[in-house]
């Protein structure tokens, strides 16, 4: 009887470390077909009723090209929209992922708005880091002297 239990322990531990090594194979095969996600970053030069949009979004091939459309979602959200296509007069495109610059201006309210966004009508993540001018000149009136001093260097 003694031998029947040391003969089950081993065939337990057997599988128990066959079934451990099954599970980290397979988690190691999952986690390698899956990017991290990266959000997208976008500076926002906030004016007075605009926000000026500029960042980069990655692309699958370097003969991808991205266009920028906005919309507005809510009073206090905007949507933007990148749409990637092919350039087809490339002969050759490597498959490798690269950067491709946008600009988007949006005309909302100064404070208080939010942005999401949409890559190939698939929801993207975005970081917006604001940018808001210590002074927001007046139009009409001339830019102060240290204002001038900036803009020159």
């Amino acid at each position: 009887m003694a031998s029947f239990f040391r003969s089950l322990v081993w065939l337990v531990l057997i599988v128990a470390v066959g079934l451990a090594a099954t599970l980290l194979v397979a988690n190691a095969i999952i986690r390698s077909q899956f990017k991290p996600i990266i959000p997208i970053l976008a500076r926002d030069n906030v004016g007075v009723g605009s926000h000026t949009l500029s960042g980069n979004v990655p692309v699958q091939s370097t003969c991808d090209e991205v266009i920028v459309d906005t919309e507005k979602t809510s009073d206090t959200s905007y949507t933007i929209l990148f749409s990637t296509w092919r350039e087809p007069y490339i002969p050759t495109c490597a498959s490798q992922e690269v950067l491709r610059e946008f600009h988007a201006i949006i005309f909302a309210p100064s404070l208080g708005v939010s942005f999401a966004a949409t890559l190939n009508g698939h929801p993207v993540p975005i970081a917006v880091i604001p940018e808001i001018p210590l002074r927001t000149p007046m139009p009409g009136h001339p830019p102060t002297k240290s204002e001038a001093a900036t803009s020159t260097h």
